[in-house]
């Protein structure tokens, strides 16, 4: 509650100040585009706050700014907005908690899904060679017995 009463004041102080550009070192101006990429826009549908134009997404970028210069690092940046904001103001899920298994189940169902295509694949390819071969499918010994029984007996073989 306290982060979110701190941001919203320096929200508003950000506002009241808009002339007061913070200009950043070059070093800090290119971790700051990436901090911008990785924040979404509050108001604006699936923006983050460097496509955004509104006022909000403005602030937030000096904020952004501020707290650069402040020696804050991009992790620190990201908890203090999603404490602010919730955690739904991060661009990429969380890769903890719950925000784990939406970067988990993804590669864990293609890479399931490709070996059902490739057993998939490898049976019908099986099946195919076994018809292209003229021969007949193998019959199971339990169905063929009763048959070899019969013909031993018409052979003269021992039952």
């Amino acid at each position: 509650m306290a982060a979110a009463v701190s941001v919203i004041l320096t929200l508003l102080t950000a506002t009241a100040s808009a002339q007061d550009f913070v200009e950043l070192p070059p070093e800090l101006d290119a971790r700051a585009a990436h901090v911008y990429d990785g924040i979404m826009c509050p108001i604006c549908n699936g923006q983050t706050i460097s496509q955004s134009n509104s006022q909000i997404a403005s602030d937030m970028r000096q904020m952004v700014r501020q707290r650069l210069l402040a020696g804050d690092t991009d992790e620190e940046i990201y908890d203090f907005m999603a404490g602010a904001f919730g955690e739904d103001i991060l661009a990429s899920p969380p890769t903890r908690g719950i925000g784990l298994a939406i970067w988990v189940i993804p590669p864990v169902a293609i890479l399931a899904g490709a070996i059902v295509v490739a057993v998939a694949v490898r049976r019908l390819r099986q099946r195919q060679a076994i018809e292209a071969s003229g021969l007949p499918e193998a019959v199971p010994a339990k169905e063929i017995d009763p048959y070899l029984h019969m013909v031993d007996q018409e052979m003269g073989g021992n039952p």
